[in-house]
């Protein structure tokens, strides 16, 4: 899921102390450096729901559609498509001229490798999945998709922009089949990714695409346009915020991806400094459960840890100033068309002994739960921290397990018990987007194997959410979006945590910084290099 915390502590070059001036080589006007909120832990998109990969997958890869401005599907790699009059199969041809990195032109046979990969990793894409009786290549550029019945929603799955994200891949590097992980990352878009001057942990180099064929419409957030106004783009992982803060005043980085809220005040006194946001409709704060194993495999030790989730607190770590946060025990967005208090009551009623009873009727014994930590992170990690201690408050032996957000990422995809190296809850944020319907919401996919870490199941909500899908009118949506909050809130898979606007920080120089519901840097301008 959004995860807009995602990175590995950095090599020696950042390890620096806030005394030390960051050292950078001297910056060339074709450059763009971008501080990452956390290095890459994947350079596979489909391997990863932290933002920093769907990020770089932006830069090195297209999809068929894409989002525009106002949350509309747009053709992106597609270049004509059609559909029949019953409304059950679409035709797609491709664009003229779009090639890999490695020169191979994009085919038909690619699209349908890269789709048979999205559907195997992705819940929604397997709903689409579920619904086709047929996908067949006419020819090398055009390909045929027939549906067992009218499905509004087709176009949008194909240009999901948020994890996972179907993108468009050579078929050869996915012939080994889904469950392997892409070692060569080669895209059609238009940077190419340069494994010579990567330094893993430190820096990701990527370069301009010579060869990229651009959309003629210009950059509506992911559709028209992908084409990069700069000839290297350098993203770094700094773990220290206080040190990428410095060498953005200093000119010696030009982005800073997401600040420090700590900082914000430095940040605003620079003379040449933007402080602002890149998504207005905020984050919010999402506390994960193991559902597979104790004691979380019980719902009542869920509801119990909800009842004492105090958000006020993790407010006052996340939101940079009060005005930039709020409480909200929705699990969609709040202030969004879903958005309703429907089956909340239990959640963040303080009541602890009443948690403290639910606990022992749960059976707990008294094993230490783990709690992932991010150590390079530092709203996570104070996020994980006000967890432990919730949950010690109403019982639980609790075992912090501290790492780096990379590290964590690893960890939190392995189905074993704690003993053996599992884990049982770890805290993340996502943007309201991945939130705003029961379509959308990630971390209420409860479909079992095919769902986010934590790996829910439930039948119930699942059919409400195919329900809310073929629902046409909006009323009758709105409905079914509160049976849905309603039966999740009876299932517990997480816990909201409260919602907040985060602000980036960039030099004045640096232009077409998209606002909305994506925001790629593909596009990103360096004044002094137009």
């Amino acid at each position: 899921m959004k995860h807009r915390k995602t990175r590995l502590l950095g090599s020696t070059m950042f390890a620096l102390t806030l005394s030390v001036p960051l050292a950078l080589p001297a910056q060339a006007d074709d450059t763009l450096r971008i501080v990452l909120e956390a290095d890459l832990p994947s350079l596979d998109p489909s391997q990863s729901t932290a933002t920093v990969v769907t990020d770089f997958g932006h830069m090195v890869f297209e999809t068929l559609f894409a989002m525009d401005s106002e949350g509309r599907p747009q053709p992106q790699l597609v270049g004509d498509y059609s559909l029949s009059d019953d409304g059950l199969t679409y035709s797609f041809t491709l664009r003229d001229g779009v090639t890999f990195h490695d020169g191979a032109p994009v085919t038909t046979a690619d699209v349908l490798a890269s789709l048979d990969r999205f559907f195997a990793k992705d819940a929604i894409g397997k709903i689409l999945q579920d619904r086709i009786v047929a996908l067949e290549a006419v020819d090398d550029t055009t390909f045929t998709m027939t549906l067992d019945q009218p499905f509004g929603l087709t176009l949008d799955i194909l240009g999901k922009y948020a994890p996972i994200v179907p993108y468009i891949y050579p078929a050869r590097i996915i012939a080994d089949g889904p469950a392997s992980v892409i070692t060569e990352p080669v895209g059609s878009g238009p940077f190419v990714y340069d494994a010579k001057e990567t330094r893993p942990g430190s820096v990701v180099v990527l370069k301009r695409y010579e060869d990229y064929v651009p959309r003629n419409e210009p950059q509506d957030v992911l559709a028209g346009s992908h084409e990069g106004a700069v000839d290297r783009v350098e993203l770094l992982s700094i773990p220290d915020s206080q040190t990428s803060v410095n060498a953005l005043l200093a000119g010696e980085v030009d982005f800073i991806s997401f600040i420090n809220p700590d900082t914000l005040d430095q940040l605003e006194g620079g003379d040449n400094i933007e402080v602002k946001t890149r998504y207005p409709s905020g984050e919010t704060v999402l506390l994960r459960f193991n559902s597979l194993t104790p004691p979380f495999d019980d719902v009542r030790a869920r509801k119990a840890f909800a009842m004492v989730v105090d958000q006020e607190q993790y407010l006052a770590v996340s939101a940079a100033r009060p005005e930039f946060g709020k409480v909200c025990k929705s699990i969609f967005t709040c202030d969004s068309p879903f958005s309703t208090d429907v089956g909340s009551e239990g959640v963040g009623t303080l009541d602890v002994e009443a948690a403290r009873a639910l606990v022992e009727e749960s059976g707990y014994d008294g094993t230490p739960i783990v709690v992932l930590q991010p150590t390079d992170i530092p709203s996570l990690q104070a996020f994980a921290l006000i967890a432990a201690q919730e949950l010690r408050s109403i019982g639980f032996n609790v075992e912090v397990a501290a790492s780096d957000w990379a590290t964590l990422v690893q960890r939190r995809a392995l189905k074993v018990p704690q003993t053996e190296g599992g884990w049982n809850l770890f805290v993340t944020t996502t943007t309201a987007e991945n939130l705003d319907s029961p379509f959308s919401n990630l971390p209420g996919n409860t479909n079992c194997e095919t769902s986010w870490a934590g790996w829910p199941c439930d039948d119930e909500a699942d059919a409400i959410k195919t329900a809310f899908m073929n629902a046409t009118d909006f009323e009758e949506r709105k409905k079914l979006a509160a049976d849905f909050q309603e039966r999740i809130y009876e299932v517990m898979p997480f816990v909201p945590a409260g919602q907040y606007v985060s602000l980036s920080a960039w030099n004045k120089d640096v232009g077409n910084v998209v606002v909305g519901l994506a925001s790629p840097f593909y596009g990103l301008t360096k004044s002094s290099a137009d």
